[in-house]
């Protein structure tokens, strides 16, 4: 899973919005010690959704060239609460711009953009076929518990 998530640079996002209608984009993120960054424009949809509604999923999946196979694509998928972060700013900033270059952030530092904090409350960890994973954290580390169940016939 932490390679998935260290290989990905951006992840799916589904919000609602305040007609309670679904909707997915994406946005570039960080990790720090198991907590989701995301940078995000107030041009977004997204981020009006998730001021209105802190409840989003996330997922990182794996790339379609690389994968064995199409049907069965090795992805992670979170639910999270949102929250504009207003504590450790620069530190986390500092992430960004070592992930996804300091020209880049720079530039978007002087935008409208703000960096939203995604506290991670469950997730699921998908490998391939029959390999479903529960994702839990407790004291802070990820933990997986296999999913049991009919399997695919």
């Amino acid at each position: 899973m932490q390679n998935l998530l260290n290989t990905q640079k951006s992840l799916m996002i589904s919000s609602l919005s305040k007609d309670n209608q679904p909707e997915i984009s994406y946005a570039p993120f960080v990790m720090k010690d198991k907590e989701i960054y995301i940078y995000i424009s107030k041009a977004a949809n997204h981020y009006y959704n998730l001021i209105d509604n802190k409840n989003c999923s996330v997922m990182a999946i794996e790339d379609e060239s690389a994968c064995k196979t199409i049907f069965a694509r090795q992805r992670v998928s979170f639910n999270c609460e949102a929250s504009i972060l207003k504590e450790d700013v620069e530190s986390i900033f500092e992430e960004f711009e070592n992930v996804h270059g300091s020209s880049m952030m720079m530039v978007l530092k002087n935008l409208d953009f703000d960096i939203f904090k995604l506290d991670i409350k469950k997730g699921r960890l998908v490998k391939g076929f029959g390999q479903a994973f529960d994702v839990l954290i407790n004291d802070g580390e990820f933990e997986l518990i296999q999913v049991m169940g009919m399997g695919h016939k």
